[in-house]
C-alpha cells in the first residue's frame, strides 16, 4: 500500500511538472521572438523545486499554477537578458538589431509574470517577486563590476542570485524547513549548470569573471566544487531524515548530490 501511494505521488508531481513545462513552452513561443532568437531554455530542476514546494500548500490550483508560471517566466526573462552581448556593435546593424530583440524578448517574458499574478489576484506575491528580482540584479551587477573582488564574495553573490526565488517563495508562505532544502538544492543546481557551461565552452557571467582574474579550466572546476560540500551535506541530511517530499524530488536530489561528489573526486584525483 505504501509503495502504491509513493508511485501515485511520483506520477502526480511528474504530471504537474510536465503540465507546467508545456504551459511555459506555450508562453515562451511568441512567433516573432522564435523567428529571431533561440528558444529559451527552461530550467527543469528549478521547475521541479517550485512545483514540489507549492504542491504541499493548501491553496487554489489556479494560484499555484500562476505562482510557478510567474517565477519561471521572470527567471527566463533574467536569463534572456544575460544573453545580451557587451561587445561594441556600433556600425553593425545586424548585431545591434539582434541585441535589441533579445532585450525585448526578456521584457516580454517579464511582462507575462505581472499578467498572471494580476489575473489570480496575488498582488502581495508580486511585490515579493519584485524584491527577489532586485536582489538578483544587484548580485549580478556585483559579479560583473567587481573584477578584482575576492572570489568568495563573488560566489556568494552568484549563490544568492541562484536561490533568490525559492527563498522568497518559502518566506512568503512561511515554510522555513523547505527554504533550507531548496536553497541548497538551488546552489548545487546552479554550480552544476556552470560546470556544464564550462565543459561546452558556453560563456556565463561567473565563468567570465573566473577567466578575467586568471583562472584556467581546472582552477575554475576546483573553485566551483569547493562550494558544493556543505550544500551536499545539508541536502543529504534531509534525504536521511523523515522530512516529507515527493519521490520524484527525492530521486533528483539523490542523483544531484551523488553526481557532484563523483565529479569532485575525479577533479581531486586529477
Amino acid at each position: 500500500m505504501e509503495r502504491e501511494t509513493r508511485m501515485m505521488s511520483v506520477k502526480t508531481i511528474y504530471d504537474i511538472v510536465a503540465n507546467m513545462k508545456e504551459q511555459l513552452h506555450v508562453e515562451l513561443s511568441h512567433p516573432y521572438v522564435k523567428k529571431y532568437i533561440h528558444h529559451p531554455r527552461i530550467d527543469e530542476n528549478r521547475l521541479l523545486y517550485m512545483c514540489s514546494f507549492l504542491d504541499t500548500l493548501s491553496m487554489e490550483e489556479e494560484k499555484k499554477n500562476s505562482s510557478v508560471l510567474s517565477v519561471m517566466l521572470v527567471q527566463t526573462a533574467l536569463d534572456t537578458h544575460d544573453l545580451v552581448s557587451t561587445q561594441n556593435v556600433s556600425g553593425n546593424e545586424g548585431k545591434l538589431h539582434e541585441r535589441q530583440l533579445v532585450v525585448l524578448a526578456g521584457d516580454y517574458y517579464s511582462g507575462l509574470y505581472y499578467y498572471y499574478l494580476a489575473q489570480s489576484n496575488q498582488l502581495n506575491l508580486m511585490k515579493v517577486i519584485a524584491s527577489a528580482i532586485k536582489e538578483i540584479n544587484i548580485a549580478k551587477i556585483h559579479i560583473y563590476n567587481n573584477r578584482s573582488t575576492n572570489p568568495h564574495d563573488v560566489m556568494n553573490s552568484f549563490l544568492a542570485a541562484e536561490s533568490s526565488f525559492v527563498r522568497c517563495l518559502c518566506d512568503y508562505f512561511e515554510r522555513e524547513e523547505w527554504k533550507e532544502l531548496l536553497k541548497n538544492a538551488a546552489y548545487l543546481n546552479g554550480i552544476l549548470k556552470q560546470l556544464k557551461s564550462l565543459q561546452h565552452k558556453e560563456p556565463t557571467l561567473l565563468l567570465n569573471y573566473c577567466k578575467q582574474i586568471g583562472m584556467n579550466q581546472e582552477q575554475i572546476k576546483e573553485y566551483l566544487y569547493s562550494y558544493t560540500q556543505q550544500s551536499v551535506n545539508i541536502v543529504r541530511g534531509y534525504l536521511r531524515s523523515e522530512f516529507v517530499m515527493n519521490e520524484f524530488l527525492r530521486e533528483h536530489l539523490d542523483e544531484l548530490t551523488s553526481s557532484l561528489e563523483v565529479l569532485k573526486n575525479v577533479v581531486g584525483e586529477g
